[in-house]
């Protein structure tokens, strides 16, 4: 078996490997870019009920007194830590060690209460209640 090639075949070979070799390098790294979004995207809808009473298990406590206000489980509020972040969404209870749940629309959120500079009642949440 005599196998010749010419320059020009050999270049294109060269050629052809480098487009195919970076086509699959450009898929590989949109699916890896694609499964680590939906990773990063939080919980799923039908995750929620199972996440919800892991929540209520882990933060049982659901009337919390803060700077002489009371929250009840359930209220949208929104909250300012002490390094500055504000993050909004519904109250899910205070746990043992101090700490608050938050459920937001993207996150599920757990803040020690000694760390949390202001909270109140979102805006909505005073109508519904008038």
């Amino acid at each position: 078996m005599n196998l010749q090639f010419t320059l020009r075949e050999i270049i294109f070979s060269a050629i052809l490997a480098f487009i195919i070799t970076s086509l699959l390098s450009y898929v590989r790294d949109i699916l890896s870019l694609t499964r680590k979004r939906l990773a990063a995207s939080g919980y799923h809808a039908k995750d929620t009920g199972r996440i919800l009473r892991r929540c209520y298990r882990l933060f049982p406590t659901d009337i919390i007194q803060f700077h002489g206000e009371t929250f009840h489980r359930g209220m949208r509020v929104h909250v300012t830590t002490s390094q500055k972040k504000d993050f909004e969404g519904q109250l899910i209870g205070l746990s043992r060690e101090n700490m608050i749940c938050v459920l937001t629309s993207r996150y599920i959120i757990a803040q020690e209460l000694s760390k949390i500079q202001d909270m109140r009642v979102c805006l909505d949440e005073k109508k519904m209640e008038v």
